[in-house]
């Protein structure tokens, strides 16, 4: 039992190498759109449209930069539940309408489906440490609100 409490004490640490990970694999994915949007946006937007999603320019934007910026928010831990949340719904929206409404394989779903399922974990975990979001609480209970 000795070695499942020398663990316990490293479970607030765990969340962080979760956020490195799929920090990273989201700034790999979103990055070039956001930071080139001249030549990413619009070949977004034709893909959203082709899927038949409403304001298909609007939504790329709003697609592209919130998963930039969540990334940016993951990795550092920053806003840590608020970012999951809006990266939560963008997700849920690529799994159902991006991947499961045109019948994409599994291995092409994997990767919006593993960052749907992280942004559940950060929600509902929160960022673990070391984070912004812990260093910056004024309550250290469990159950704070962000």
């Amino acid at each position: 039992m000795d070695g499942i409490k020398t663990l316990n004490r490293f479970r607030p640490y765990a969340p962080f190498l979760l956020r490195l990970a799929f920090g990273y694999q989201l700034l790999d994915a979103a990055g070039h759109t956001a930071l080139h949007p001249a030549e990413g946006i619009p070949g977004y937007a034709d893909w959203l449209k082709s899927l038949g999603f409403p304001f298909p320019v609007l939504s790329a934007i709003l697609s592209a930069y919130t998963e930039f910026v969540g990334a940016l928010l993951m990795i550092a831990g920053l806003w840590t539940r608020p970012a999951a949340f809006l990266l939560m719904i963008n997700f849920l929206f690529a799994v159902l309408m991006g991947h499961l409404a045109i019948q994409d394989t599994y291995k092409n779903t994997f990767p919006a489906l593993n960052l749907f399922a992280m942004s559940v974990f950060l929600l509902l975990n929160g960022p673990g440490k070391p984070s912004f979001d812990e260093g910056f609480r004024t309550d250290k209970r469990a159950d704070g609100p962000f």
